[in-house]
């Protein structure tokens, strides 16, 4: 990539990280399909579904609604630009990527404290099924921290494909990407198929250290558009993969692990910011539209982390006006479509105090002073406890709770050995700071 002006920031780009997470937020909360069904004795009870089995046909909108590609590809920018800017001010990687780690981790700990005390509370009076949904709820979207992690942790070697091979930087990765889909499509046991949750988001980041070049040649967006939407049609219409680009069960997942479809679709959308870079960022200096990006990206992951709390909080009462008679519109009718405003706006007000609340631990990790003067090693083997944390707890959840808590305590071990002595006298009120 191109030396970028170490002084300055792609306002774009942090509002393109802003808005994926928005997006997430939303789609997440649409595709849970939530009401309640007749018992036929005036009663009612719970009923929970996934949208995009109950109505295949918005297994289309996850064209839309599946920004992970996009997120990648901003955040590889975004690493690369903030790991030239250390390597020019005479930093270390070992500083580096301990810094990074506690400002992803931090927020992690308090959802995950809160949830183990759930489901501890929850064991003597609420089914084992619905103990089990509640947890896999919040821990599955964890896989996101890891694999970001992962890519984070290598942004060094992605720098350096980038200033060899320009352009073709991202053809290693891709090419590694189909060889597993090849494999993966023959075999779909295939431990290897796991390997893609480096080589396809990899991939999608090493795309992203292009975007200075990019930028300077949008008007060709048209063919990144063209071309990615085009490989989408074919590897769906003619090709093995599936129509959702989010795991739907029954079929092979585009998502878990992630396939090169991902990569399509996040050129095809990539396309599509670069056609509206100019005007998204003439807007973007008007501070009514930057203050609400630089609010979304100090908070972002507590954001990410918490909104499915929301959701469960919102199907607990769902639950209990059920038992006493309140009815809910039926997923996916023309009622309960109608009333998805409404709902949003009842998760959101949920959502808002917790945030509140949550949101500070995240702000003080950013304001905190970076770490200095651990070794290579150290922070190595500091990244690699974290992402196994991390990956233990997406595989098997928070049940059972002895094993879970093994995993959270070396996650709270991990973040309390990366705050710097300063962290306590950092004021949150600055949460005014950039993504």
């Amino acid at each position: 990539m191109a030396n970028p002006d170490l002084g300055q920031r792609d306002r774009v780009v942090d509002a393109v990280r802003a808005g994926a997470l928005v997006v997430v937020v939303a789609g997440h909360w649409l595709m849970a399909a939530i009401g309640t069904e007749s018992t036929g004795d005036g009663a009612y009870r719970l009923q929970i579904s996934n949208m995009l089995e109950l109505r295949p046909w918005t297994q289309w909108l996850t064209w839309v609604l599946q920004v992970m590609p996009l997120f990648f590809i901003v955040g590889g920018f975004a690493n690369a630009v903030s790991w030239q800017r250390t390597q020019h001010e005479g930093g270390r990687w070992a500083d580096w990527i301990a810094t990074r780690l506690r400002r992803l981790l931090a927020p992690t700990l308090p959802m995950l404290a809160v949830w183990l005390l759930i489901v501890v509370a929850a064991q003597p009076i609420l089914e084992r099924r619905m103990i089990h949904a509640g947890h896999r709820l919040v821990s599955k979207p964890l896989w996101f921290l890891g694999v970001y992690l992962v890519v984070t942790a290598i942004t060094p070697l992605l720098v350096r494909l980038q200033a060899r091979l320009g352009w073709w930087a991202a053809a290693p990765w891709l090419a590694a990407a189909v060889l597993i889909d090849v494999i993966r499509f023959g075999d779909h046991d295939t431990a290897l198929a796991g390997l893609n949750f480096v080589f396809v988001w990899a991939a999608l980041a090493q795309a992203g250290m292009s975007w200075e070049r990019l930028v300077a040649n949008r008007h060709r967006w048209w063919l990144l558009v063209a071309g990615g939407y085009t490989a989408l049609v074919l590897m769906v219409g003619i090709g093995p993969y599936s129509i959702s680009m989010v795991g739907v069960a029954g079929e092979v997942s585009n998502m878990a692990p992630p396939g090169v479809a991902l990569v399509a679709l996040g050129c095809a959308q990539l396309g599509l910011i670069l056609g509206c870079w100019g005007r998204l960022r003439r807007l973007l200096d008007d501070d009514r539209y930057w203050r609400p990006v630089v609010k979304v990206g100090a908070g972002g992951m507590t954001l990410y982390l918490w909104h499915l709390t929301a959701l469960a909080i919102a199907v607990c009462a769902v639950a209990l006006g059920a038992s006493v008679g309140v009815a809910q519109p039926t997923p996916g009718t023309a009622l309960w479509w109608a009333t998805r405003p409404l709902w949003f706006g009842v998760l959101i007000a949920i959502l808002f105090p917790i945030l509140a609340k949550a949101a500070p631990v995240e702000v003080r990790s950013l304001l905190a002073p970076k770490l200095a003067g651990l070794s290579t090693w150290t922070a190595a083997l500091g990244t690699v406890a974290g992402v196994g944390a991390i990956g233990y707890l997406v595989v098997e959840g928070l049940q059972p709770v002895g094993r879970a808590a093994i995993a959270v305590v070396v996650l709270a071990v991990l973040i309390r050995w990366l705050a710097p002595v300063a962290e306590h006298n950092v004021p949150v009120e600055q949460a005014d700071l950039p993504a």
